[in-house]
């Protein structure tokens, strides 16, 4: 039994003379949220379709449990995956209930669950009426909902917070938590880089149909060599402080403010420095590098 729920490796697609999807490996643990971002028109779409069976890719391997992925797939793979496309249509006419109902039943699940999927995604008192009263936000989590029907390993979500308030925002992202602490993989796709930066274990970079960068976001930075800054006043012994810390890069920023900047490695010694300086220095702010500048840096890269 392998611990690898999902992996690629060499997958390539064409439509007509466009190469979509170049050469595409990738590996899905157990409780992992990985995040794939990239520009539109780069192949996310395609490889998450391509992933669920709904596209034949043209070369490649596909691995679901350590076995080869059918076409179509078996109803066994199919009951591997949850998916929640970037928009969710369901039957106005029908009720949310109904609709759980009916997904439940196409991945041969238990509708006993039904319930809990509603208060899960927070839509339980609207379990009776009909989508079509739904606002959008509402729809969303009722598409939620019906990726979880059949109890999947692993959910693929395109661009989910689709349509979502705020507070609906962070209530998925608990949601995620906890499924992820029961083991289940997620794979997500968002242009909403500073909503999943906290949220993601692993990181793939897509552009041009390949992944130019893979990793956790603490090893993408280390590769970027990406700087953290470090904000202060000094409100005495200006030239003493400068002294101090003459093995950095500082900048004036006016009103006898500056901002110190190191690599992550370097933050902890300069640091120990500026609070070593408490009586000639005040600390402002800290800001490490985001997952912002990390995308740029590899987007640009390459």
């Amino acid at each position: 039994m392998t611990d690898i729920i999902l992996q690629l490796e060499g997958v390539k697609k064409s439509y007509n003379d466009r190469q979509v999807l170049k050469h595409i490996d990738l590996s899905i643990r157990p409780g992992e949220l990985t995040g794939i971002i990239g520009n539109n028109g780069q192949g996310k779409t395609t490889l998450m379709r391509i992933i669920l069976g709904l596209l034949k890719a043209d070369s490649g391997k596909i691995l679901i449990e350590g076995h080869n992925a059918d076409i179509p797939r078996s109803i066994e793979q199919k009951r591997i995956f949850g998916y929640l496309p970037e928009s969710v249509f369901f039957y106005p006419e029908m009720t949310g209930r109904n609709v759980l109902r009916f997904f439940t039943g196409l991945k041969k699940g238990d509708c006993g669950i039904i319930d809990n999927l509603l208060k899960t995604t927070g839509i339980e008192y609207a379990a009776d009426q009909k989508v079509k009263t739904y606002s959008k936000g509402m729809k969303q989590r009722l598409g939620l909902a019906q990726a979880l029907a059949g109890n999947p390993k692993l959910l693929i979500l395109d661009e989910p917070t689709n349509g979502l308030d705020p507070a609906g925002i962070s209530d998925f992202y608990k949601i995620l938590a906890d499924l992820r602490a029961q083991g289940i993989a997620i794979l997500l796709s968002s242009h909403l880089l500073s909503e999943i930066e906290s949220h993601l274990d692993r990181l793939a970079i897509m552009k041009d149909g390949i992944f130019v960068k893979q990793g956790s976001l603490e090893t993408l930075v280390s590769e970027a060599v990406l700087k953290t800054s470090i904000r202060f006043r000094i409100v005495k012994n200006e030239n003493a402080v400068m002294d101090r810390l003459v093995s950095y890069q500082i900048q004036k920023n006016g009103n006898n403010i500056f901002t110190a900047s190191c690599v992550r490695s370097d933050k902890d010694e300069l640091l120990q420095r500026l609070t070593g300086l408490h009586d000639s220095v005040n600390l402002m702010a800290i800001q490490d590098p985001g997952l912002d500048e990390i995308f740029h840096y590899f987007n640009n890269e390459h």
